[in-house]
């Protein structure tokens, strides 16, 4: 018996080994070069990106023959090494299925495909082989695809064919194979924008919906300073410049001033821990960023940006503020708007959104009697305190309503609007103070400044009207004042209407409408005029229709002087000046010798 030594025999193994492997990569009954006589390839994907799948269907043209049931194999690979940007060398897979359609064979005699690895596999029917005919790709047809995703940007060259039995080399593009070469361009990723990625801010701890359901951010958004406590939660949508939604990227926040924040996966109640925090959204593209209290009252600003998971890239999403503030009132301040009350009449907005508009008005667009505002030993205002009031004589005010404000108000959270009833019999002129106070703890109360109020007749007795001037230029901004009193000669109830006016002459702008006396006094701006003196000279009158039981008419009486006029007379009366100017300087020069 011949013996082998032990280096032999591994080597016959190894042998045999690759035998194997090469016999497998080519089916015993594949099909010729001459079976398959072309290859064609379309690009499906649009605009090839990083780190975005691409698609190539592909076609084939076959030939009658074969003889016997065949398999083609078709392949596909990034072959030379100018087939690639640098470093972007990436595998490519095959499949059955097609880009934007479904796979089919015409007349080829093809009845079905596999697919393995980087192989196409297309089998005939029965023993006559292929039949001569063409599957045709395109965006949506083909005999089935293969696709890549590329991790650099550049032109990618894929060499798609058909891997012949008699072709020679195995894995490579012989000459009497047929072949399709394809040249893909790779645009640079859409990195991950701030300019487009969406940021809705919630207060409190519960996060308002992402995507299509993102709104409006609250405003005004305070919490107490405690730690622990969630006081704004932001929900933030990750989009690149294309404004396409992304996944993987880092979210990240800080804050600067008081505050601690934290970046995390999932809209839960979970307290800020750090003054910088960051996630990757791995698989998602929300995150959420929520912000509490670090011990300390202040304004915090809170920054948010988003890194891009391929480039590293980051932007600046937005900002937003969480204004934290003590529970301990340091102060209470009291500023008022009305202070001449009607007997049984409410003076003043009390709704939790007074808009403060010009115009009186007890809703919501007017403003409140009285403002409230209570801070902390920082200045930071303190909202949903329990406020009372302390009347010293309640024959002229019964009652106050006290009502805080919301983020939506003129003034905002940490305000306060009032309003102010008088008491049903007052007596016109009488006057009482009121004031305001929060407990702070059995120990602590803090108390407003005092506001004196007066009662005051709802019944016209006499009114006036005027201008400022008795005489305008064409165009002269006007201010036009009504007053009115009561019975008792003060000024009538805060809120009381007032008439409108009308001119004898058209004036420009708009002629004081019907409004209120406030103080007694209804009046239009002297530093935003909203009327304007006629354009023609002469005498004109301001007209009204008062509100007293006579319904007594009124007049004021104005002109419009010439304004060329009136520059004539100030050249001549400077001319007069220069004239005795001369003869003084005459008699000095006659005095002193001078000829």
């Amino acid at each position: 018996m011949k013996t082998i030594s032990l280096k032999k025999r591994i080597a016959l193994v190894a042998v045999a080994a690759l035998g194997s492997t090469l016999v497998a990569s080519v089916p015993a009954n594949a099909a010729i070069a001459a079976d398959v006589t072309a290859v064609n390839a379309t690009v499906v994907t649009s605009s090839p990106a990083i780190s975005s799948a691409v698609t190539v269907n592909v076609g084939v043209t076959t030939a009658t023959g074969g003889g016997s049931a065949i398999t083609a194999s078709i392949k596909a690979a990034f072959i030379g090494a100018t087939d690639y940007p640098t470093g972007g060398w990436v595998s490519v897979a095959a499949a059955i299925t097609v880009g934007g359609g479904s796979a089919s064979f015409g007349t080829t005699a093809i009845t079905t495909a596999s697919a393995s690895g980087a192989t196409l596999s297309l089998l005939s029917a029965g023993s006559a082989g292929f039949a001569a005919g063409t599957i045709a790709s395109s965006t949506t047809t083909g005999a089935g695809s293969f696709s890549f995703t590329p991790t650099k940007a550049g032109t990618y060259v894929l060499t798609i064919w058909h891997e012949a039995s008699d072709g020679g080399t195995t894995d490579a593009v012989n000459s009497n194979e047929a072949r399709q070469t394809v040249s893909i361009t790779v645009a640079a990723a859409k990195e991950a924008s701030g300019g487009t990625t969406r940021m809705v801010v919630a207060s409190g701890e519960t996060a308002y919906g992402a995507g299509s359901t993102f709104g409006s951010s609250d405003t005004g958004i305070n919490g107490s300073r405690t730690i622990g406590t969630m006081r704004a939660i932001a929900s933030v949508e990750v989009r690149n410049s294309s404004n396409a939604v992304i996944n993987g990227a880092t979210l990240a926040a800080t804050i600067s001033g008081p505050g601690l924040v934290l970046a995390k996966t999932t809209n839960a109640s979970a307290a800020g821990t750090a003054r910088s925090s960051s996630v990757v959204l791995t698989g998602a593209s929300v995150g959420y960023i929520a912000v509490s209290g670090d011990g300390t009252s202040g304004v915090g600003t809170v920054t948010v940006t988003v890194t891009d998971p391929v480039t590293a890239v980051a932007s600046t999403v937005g900002t937003f503020t969480v204004t934290f503030y003590s529970t301990t009132v340091a102060t209470l301040t009291a500023t008022a708007n009305y202070v001449n009350i009607g007997a049984g009449v409410t003076t003043g907005c009390s709704s939790v959104t007074c808009l403060g508009g010009s115009s009186y008005s007890t809703g919501s667009a007017g403003k409140p009697a009285v403002l409230l505002v209570a801070k902390d030993s920082s200045g930071m205002v303190i909202p949903d305190r329990t406020i009372t009031n302390t009347i010293a004589d309640a024959s002229v005010i019964s009652t106050t309503t006290i009502t805080g404000a919301n983020a939506s108000d003129a003034n905002g959270l940490g305000y306060y609007n009032v309003s102010v009833t008088g008491a049903a019999n007052s007596t016109s002129g009488k006057t009482t103070t009121v004031t305001w106070s929060i407990v702070n703890s059995a120990t602590s109360t803090i108390t407003s400044n005092a506001i004196t109020f007066t009662a005051a007749g709802t019944t016209i007795a006499k009114e006036t009207l005027a201008f400022d001037k008795t005489s305008y230029v064409a165009g002269d901004p006007m201010v036009i004042t009504r007053t009115a009193t009561d019975a008792a000669g003060n000024p009538v109830a805060d809120g009381t209407a007032s008439p409108a006016v009308t001119f004898s002459k058209t004036v420009g702008g708009t002629a004081p409408a019907a409004s209120a006396y406030v103080a007694g006094k209804s009046a239009t701006s002297a530093t935003a005029p909203t009327v304007f003196a006629p354009v023609t000279g002469g005498a004109f009158t301001a007209s009204m229709t008062g509100g007293d039981a006579a319904a007594t008419k009124y007049t004021a009486s104005s002109s419009v002087i010439d304004g060329n006029a009136a520059l004539l007379t100030q050249i001549d009366a400077l001319n007069a000046k220069i004239v005795a100017l001369n003869a003084l300087i005459a008699k000095i020069m006659k005095k002193l010798g001078v000829k």
